[in-house]
């Protein structure tokens, strides 16, 4: 699982790549630190833990600010979040939500300000308000699982079978 987390921050920071963080090293317009806004849907999965803290560390040991919350799966913290860091001036929004299709409103705003925003791991729908959307591969996540199911069981070598 730790490789998935850090391959999903790799996706990440390759995806602010494409909206242009790295462009001026990590100086936004003005030449202002970069802010990157993290939204996390809860503490409560050691998942959403270890993902949001990993793009926390990467992004922050290469310079940009970074402003990470958690909703604790109430969709109007999440919304309330993602407004207070668009009125802050994040340059970039990275967004696990909590429920892809009540982003509509907020999304909006972010558009209005020309924030880019990242779906990440979940789809975020009922706007044209997304730019990116990085996520694991899950063909290559099942094909990896589905091998250490046959090399654990020892099915390869006829071992583990029930009939």
């Amino acid at each position: 699982m730790k490789e998935f987390v850090r391959l999903a921050s790799i996706v990440l920071v390759g995806s602010l790549l494409a909206v242009g963080a790295f462009a001026n090293g990590q100086q936004a317009a003005g030449g202002k630190q970069f802010y990157v806004g993290i939204a996390m849907p809860t503490q409560s999965s050691q998942r959403w833990i270890q993902d949001g803290g990993n793009m926390r560390k990467i992004l922050e040991g290469r310079g940009y600010k970074v402003d990470l919350q958690y909703a604790e799966d109430n969709i109007d913290a999440q919304i309330a979040q993602l407004e207070n860091m668009i009125t802050k001036g994040v340059n970039c929004l990275v967004i696990a939500s909590i429920d892809g299709e009540s982003l509509t409103n907020v999304l909006k705003k972010a558009a209005a300000a020309k924030i880019p925003v990242i779906a990440y791991d979940r789809l975020i729908r009922n706007s044209p308000y997304v730019d990116y959307y990085a996520t694991f591969d899950n063909y290559k996540v099942g094909v990896q699982q589905g091998g250490y199911i046959v090399e654990k069981l020892g099915l390869k070598e006829g071992k583990g079978l029930l009939y």
